[in-house]
């Protein structure tokens, strides 16, 4: 019995020392590391956060920045060309700034290229380089813009070719881009492209042209104006342009020249524009041209456009190429110009 209760007693005892040095699971092991090195951890996990910080500030945030300003858009409320010579032009012009992002940044004063767009594509020079301010950026919108700029034409082929759009055509697409930084709060500064387009209507080949009150003075000695009345003309675009003194031909199909008129200080402006007129016509051509019923079909073609003693020429090569035809009836003139008479 004894021998037996010993020989339990020793089991019992080498299978409590095999207990006491089996090895400590993986919990345990996590759990003593971490006691000991807690330090470690977390110096690891403060450099993996500010490691995570500057890649959003200084690689995050100028991407995002740079999203937002193209995601932007500028809607033309005004646009002014005024005082005009041969070589430049005075710019206002009014837009609203439509910001989708929610952020309100500040763009800092740039100079930009103003460039036509024609189908998607840039024209191959800027018509003119414009000193854009300040811009604080609101969401949704905000105003922006520059008032009577006195500006250098660049390029006169496409400020013509920008003259011809806005004649000729319903609607015209033109683009400011440029190189300018961005502030946001306390954030760095983030240098960003700038690259906006706006589409606005034009005049839109002078659609509606008419002519009222129209008077000849059969009178008149040669080389005098025996022609007056009023030129009228719709203008559904927000421009106003100063073309100066305008000279547009009149002719017909069957005489060719009959005449010209001239239209001084020729500014349009948005809505209706009702013009004085005066010209000289050839009255032998022009009845010589009529039909059975006393009518002529005229067709008025630009001349020239000078202001202040300059030809403009990128008003005038639009003024030619855009041909109004206008039905007049002769009878009716003359009989209204003997009555006034």
């Amino acid at each position: 019995m004894v021998s037996q209760d010993s020989e339990k007693q020793f089991q019992a005892e080498q299978i409590e020392t095999r207990q006491q040095h089996a090895k400590p699971g993986f919990g345990q092991k996590a759990k003593r590391h971490c006691s000991r090195f807690w330090w470690l951890h977390l110096i690891i996990f403060c450099v993996i956060f500010l490691i995570v910080a500057l890649c959003l500030v200084y690689v995050g945030m100028p991407k995002i920045a740079q999203h937002g300003v193209d995601e932007s858009w500028m809607e033309v409320t005004e646009l002014k060309f005024l005082e005009p010579t041969s070589n430049s032009v005075v710019l206002t012009q009014e837009v609203i700034l439509h910001s989708p992002s929610i952020f309100t940044p500040t763009l800092d004063s740039f100079t930009a290229a103003s460039w036509l767009v024609t189908n998607g594509t840039f024209g191959p020079t800027p018509m003119m380089m414009i000193p854009m301010p300040k811009i604080h950026a609101l969401h949704p919108v905000s105003n922006a813009g520059v008032q009577n700029v006195n500006l250098s034409i660049a390029s006169l082929e496409q400020v013509t070719e920008y003259s011809t759009a806005i004649i000729s055509q319903e609607s015209v697409t033109t683009a400011l881009t440029g190189k300018t930084k961005l502030h946001e709060g306390k954030l760095p500064v983030v240098n960003i492209n700038y690259n906006s387009s706006s589409t606005y209507k034009g005049l839109n080949g002078l659609k509606g042209f008419n002519v009222t009150d129209v008077r000849l003075n059969s009178s008149a000695k040669a080389g005098e104006p025996n022609l007056k009345g009023f030129a009228y003309i719709p203008n559904p675009s927000v421009i106003t342009v100063a073309l100066g003194n305008v000279t547009l031909t009149l002719s017909t199909a069957k005489a060719g020249v009959v005449g010209n008129t001239t239209i001084n200080d020729m500014t349009l402006v948005p809505g209706s524009n009702t013009l004085p007129m005066t010209g000289i016509v050839d009255q032998v051509l022009i009845a010589s041209s009529l039909n059975a019923t006393g009518w002529v079909t005229l067709s008025i073609q630009g001349e020239s456009a000078i202001y202040n003693g300059q030809h403009l020429t990128y008003y005038e090569a639009p003024l030619k190429s855009n041909v109004l035809s206008l039905d007049m009836n002769i009878v009716q003139v003359l009989a209204d110009s003997a009555s006034s008479s």
